[in-house]
């Protein structure tokens, strides 16, 4: 029997419970969702499970990515934003060769809301390779194209540990790779996957109660799990009670408890 794992997680650029406040994730068509340069601390752990002997690889198990609206200082309403059902996890490298087929060209060129002639695509890098080698990355699009004060732009950052820098070059929009036997080892941020389009809200959330509340109370013993407390509720050192933020990347949900929350998310789509 296949294993169902749901990772849920809490989109901090999305404070609207209706709509998807970024473009990561895409959704590419009805059929497809790209999640490409954000939440870089999971894509590493995702990296770290399944791409340390590959560049690409199609789970095994039924993997679930759930997203849920961040909270606004005066709104205290939770919906789901999206659920994709990962189909394949990869680099950068292996992800820029989607563009070549029709059906993830909306990838291509993702017009800016406010100014239409800029491409706010989130397939932001394009490979360059010597003798077949993955060299390093050029910057395709605006996204992500905001410097630090530490002087690493925010799209470098999206594959690469800051802390890093000094073993590679950054040119312009090139980041450029001195040692490149060490591109595994350096790039630890380089992963983005693709999923099955399951649900994108675009104006109306999937409303978070009932079983699905059920569900995450029970994978979070003693918390006391509600609607708007997803993470349920802890007393702080003024005495207190206060809602729990995310703990970590996301919140991994396996076994029966998956097997409840999917029901409750297919019986709504």
């Amino acid at each position: 029997m296949t294993q169902v794992e749901i990772f849920l997680y809490c989109d901090k650029a999305s404070k609207n419970p209706d709509k998807v406040g970024s473009n990561v994730p895409f959704k590419v068509s009805e059929k497809h969702i790209f999640f490409g340069p954000a939440e870089s601390a999971f894509r590493k752990e995702l990296r770290d499970r399944f791409l340390i002997y590959t560049d690409s690889l199609e789970p095994q198990n039924d993997i679930y990515m759930v997203g849920i609206n961040d909270l606004t200082k005066t709104g205290n309403v939770r919906k789901i934003l999206w659920v994709g059902k990962m189909t394949k996890i990869m680099t950068f490298e292996v992800a820029y060769k989607l563009l070549e087929n029709p059906e993830w060209e909306a990838l291509k060129f993702v017009p800016d809301e406010k100014d239409p002639s800029k491409n706010m695509s989130p397939m932001h890098l394009e490979p360059m390779d010597i003798m077949g080698n993955l060299s390093g990355y050029r910057h395709r699009s605006e996204y992500h194209s905001k410097c630090g004060k530490d002087g690493v732009p925010d799209w470098v950052k999206d594959v690469l540990d800051p802390r890093e820098k000094r073993e590679v070059t950054i040119s312009g929009n090139e980041l450029l790779l001195e040692d490149l036997s060490r591109s595994k080892k350096l790039l630890r941020r380089d992963c983005c996957f693709t999923c099955e389009n399951i649900f994108f809200a675009n104006g109306e959330g999937m409303a978070v109660e009932g079983d699905f509340v059920k569900a995450l109370d029970e994978r979070q013993p003693g918390q006391n799990v509600d609607e708007a407390g997803i993470f349920g509720y802890s007393q702080g050192r003024d005495g207190k009670i206060k809602m729990n933020r995310q703990k970590g990347t996301s919140l991994h949900i396996r076994w029966q408890v998956a097997e409840d929350m999917l029901g409750y998310i297919k019986r709504r789509v």
